[in-house]
């Protein structure tokens, strides 16, 4: 009998491993917004997309990240203003990363339409399938000539999220990347997060999926949105629980800012971007706040945003 023992204890199902996942939320910044500054004479001429497009690319490269959402992408994406794609330099830097952009002005496949404040995901193609996917308006009306009346501010803020399957484990999560009004419009920005998090629920509800939800939201932790109903939902922002948890580095603790001024010079106040999960294991959290050279080899920030990384397990 003893010698059936090992036999025994072998045949206990064993648990599967742990997967491991880098994430990211990066605003880039629309091309137009950037022109915008440069000729009112608010940001130097590398903030250009066609000048900082190469350095907005070794970002993400250095990132490394598996998973990363772009918000207010616009037409740098395509290269439809600046002449130059974001798609096109990283490929060029070897990086093989899949696209979804999805136009939050009618519907379209990838890299068609016309893009208004979109998002886009992309992912390490050697590690992820994309199995489902969509878009959906959080301001609750499709354009701005349907908003109620006495309200102002673009109500096409959406979400793009994306299901994925983990090639070397078949593990499954979503991934979903928003933008909301925010501060612009206190009304609307609630009504951007009440949706973001109904439909948020929806999508993962059916079969319990972990999931992430990145965003540039445009507030601060004391906006009535945040409060109401961003922190009351089932997924829990990164930062703040590891905060609490006394896990981040010092440096995150001092300097919290996910931005810089228009200028580029400096980081600007306050934390308006955030990465929020439910269903992993929160490991890190880190801004990355690095120069990068821009056309002439003038070292900028690539981007008016900071990148936002979270390292989690599932």
């Amino acid at each position: 009998m003893l010698l059936l023992l090992p036999l025994a204890l072998g045949a206990a199902p064993k648990k599967a491993p742990k997967s491991q996942i880098k994430v990211a939320l990066y605003n880039v910044t629309a091309s137009q917004t950037r022109a915008k500054d440069v000729s009112e004479g608010k940001a130097p001429v590398q903030r250009l997309w066609s000048n900082s497009v190469e350095a907005v690319a070794e970002q993400i490269v250095t990132m490394d990240c598996d998973v990363v959402g772009l918000v207010d992408i616009c037409d740098s994406i395509a290269g439809r203003q600046g002449n130059a794609g974001l798609p096109e330099a990283l490929k060029a830097k070897g990086a093989d990363y899949s696209w979804l952009i999805l136009s939050n002005t009618r519907p379209s496949l990838p890299l068609e339409g016309a893009y208004n404040k979109t998002q886009a995901i992309i992912w390490k193609t050697d590690r992820y399938d994309c199995i489902d996917w969509s878009i959906n308006w959080l301001g609750g009306f499709f354009d701005k000539n349907r908003l109620p009346k006495g309200v102002k501010g673009d109500a096409t803020k959406s979400v793009t999220w994306a299901k994925f399957r983990e090639k070397a484990t078949g593990k499954e999560f979503y991934f979903m990347a928003a933008s909301t009004n925010g501060q612009s419009n206190e009304s609307l920005s609630k009504k951007n997060c009440e949706n973001l998090i109904r439909i948020a629920d929806e999508i993962v509800v059916t079969d319990g999926k972990p999931s992430i939800i990145v965003g540039s939201f445009n507030m601060q932790e004391t906006a009535p949105a945040y409060k109401e109903y961003l922190s009351m939902s089932r997924w829990f922002d990164v930062y703040n629980r590891l905060k609490e948890e006394d896990l981040l580095s010092p440096s995150e603790l001092s300097n919290k800012n996910t931005r810089n001024n228009t200028s580029g010079e400096k980081p600007s106040s306050g934390r308006p971007d955030y990465i929020f999960v439910d269903g992993f294991a929160m490991d890190s959290y880190m801004v990355a706040r690095e120069k990068f050279p821009s056309a002439d080899g003038t070292p900028v920030y690539p981007s008016y945003g900071f990148p936002i990384i979270a390292a989690l397990t599932f």
